[in-house]
């Protein structure tokens, strides 16, 4: 049986016309500093310790930490649900910003045909919300990428986040899989899926350099997604 290919959106399927710099796999893009410093107002204002989270610079990390330092002192699930709807205001400041200036990435449909042909099984997991996720994968701007996933798993249907690999472990118990390749463009997709023990095939579209990618013990690196059909084909 083919394995189930999972894919990320943001840098997998769609991509920002104008793509920040990275130094590492740190994002540096000073509109969106004000958004972290925001999340973490809003955290340290409902009780969590500013030393929990002062020194984290990703969004992922900011969100999971907030949920389990909530969690951890006791807090009800009602408690920590208004709290993190609260800080998942300025994530969506963010998300509804990027998705303004952000277009399919060349070959993806071409890619996503191809498998489709080919009999594989296709699911998105995404750390955008169902919001943003519903309305792209909708439109004829970005090709209605969606009708290609019968299934997907956004931020809004998990407690946690990528890197933490409950989303890509909610979308295999959805589909009865085990036997999975993950798609995605960044180091948070790489640990997402190896901890879900899933393989993961690197889309490098922030350019990360050989020492990164190794670092990430992909499985594959392609540019576009019209390259996967014959990566899978090489696979173990």
């Amino acid at each position: 049986m083919k394995p189930l290919l999972l894919f990320d959106m943001d840098g997998t399927l769609i991509i920002l016309k104008h793509r920040p710099k990275y130094r590492g796999t740190i994002t540096h893009h000073t509109p969106y500093m004000s958004i972290k410093v925001r999340m973490k107002e809003i955290a340290v204002r409902h009780g969590v310790p500013a030393e929990e989270i002062t020194s984290m610079n990703r969004m992922a990390h900011i969100w999971n930490r907030v949920r389990r330092y909530l969690e951890e002192d006791g807090q009800s699930q009602e408690e920590v649900q208004e709290i993190m709807d609260e800080i998942n205001i300025p994530f969506m400041v963010e998300e509804r910003s990027e998705h303004k200036q952000s277009v399919l990435l060349p070959g993806t449909l071409a890619g996503l045909y191809a498998l489709k042909s080919m009999g594989y099984e296709m699911g998105l997991v995404t750390t955008a919300s169902r919001k943003s996720y519903d309305r792209l994968s909708t439109s004829d701007d970005y090709g209605s990428f969606g009708d290609f996933f019968p299934l997907s798993i956004t931020r809004d249907d998990c407690d946690y986040i990528k890197p933490d690999p409950e989303p890509i472990n909610r979308m295999m118990e959805l589909c009865g899989r085990d036997d999975v390749v993950y798609v995605g463009d960044s180091d948070h997709d790489a640990l997402a899926a190896k901890a879900a023990g899933a393989r993961f095939v690197l889309i490098n579209t922030r350019n990360y350099d050989k020492e990164i990618i190794n670092s990430f013990s992909t499985d594959g690196v392609i540019k576009n997604l019209s390259q996967l059909p014959e990566l899978l084909n090489n696979l173990p």
